[in-house]
């Protein structure tokens, strides 16, 4: 629904191309998984999540992690300040990554993603991107401080954060203001060899 709303035909048809070359590989694997692989494996994601809480809070580059479909679940405040969007909403999947990121770097992730999502010999990737909240995002946030925000119970984590007045502190950017980075991510499979999440970190350049 994003994609057809915030992207162009041809943005999308980029896209799809590139999700349509790894799909049956995905497939082939998931089909073969029992619910109790399926439960390892989303126990191992909430594992990583609780490796990067130290990173993230020692580390003073801004960075974010988010699943394989791009649901961000874990940043920094660095992160939050870089693109103006409260530390809050990159938990849980509220924002994917790709509606914090124009167009063209959008479908240029989804691509350069795509060429080692499902080659072990290779985990990280460099490039470039233009960090830019979209519309949808910044309705998300403005009806969230007009207390209008989505009607999912508070989990342990968001109430946590809110107790902590993390969640309460404005992020001092612009939200929506295009930023230029140097951006890196990388993957973390799991044992059956699929991305089990992305850590990206940006760095802003002139």
């Amino acid at each position: 629904q994003f994609m057809e709303t915030n992207l162009g035909r041809a943005s999308i048809m980029r896209i799809l191309d590139v999700v349509n070359t790894f799909r049956p590989t995905f497939r082939s694997i998931a089909q073969a998984l029992t619910d109790i692989d399926l439960l390892l494996v989303e126990e191992g994601f909430e594992r990583l999540l609780l490796d990067y809480d130290a990173v993230f809070n020692a580390f003073g580059v801004p960075a974010c992690l988010w699943r394989r479909t791009g649901e961000i679940y874990k940043a920094n405040r660095e992160f939050a300040d870089l693109v103006g969007v409260p530390l809050s909403f990159f938990h849980e999947g509220r924002v994917c990554i790709y509606e914090i990121m124009s167009e063209a770097s959008a479908v240029n992730y989804w691509e350069k993603y795509g060429e080692i999502a499902f080659d072990a010999s290779q985990k990280a990737v460099l490039t470039t991107c233009v960090l830019q909240t979209s519309a949808s995002v910044r309705s998300l946030v403005h009806r969230a401080a007009k207390g209008l925000g989505d009607a999912r119970p508070m989990s342990s984590s968001r109430m946590a954060l809110a107790i902590s007045g993390v969640a309460d502190q404005p992020s001092p950017s612009q939200p929506g203001r295009p930023v230029r980075c140097c951006f890196s991510f990388t993957l973390r499979r799991d044992k059956y060899k699929i991305p089990l999440g992305i850590i990206g970190n940006f760095i802003p350049t002139p």
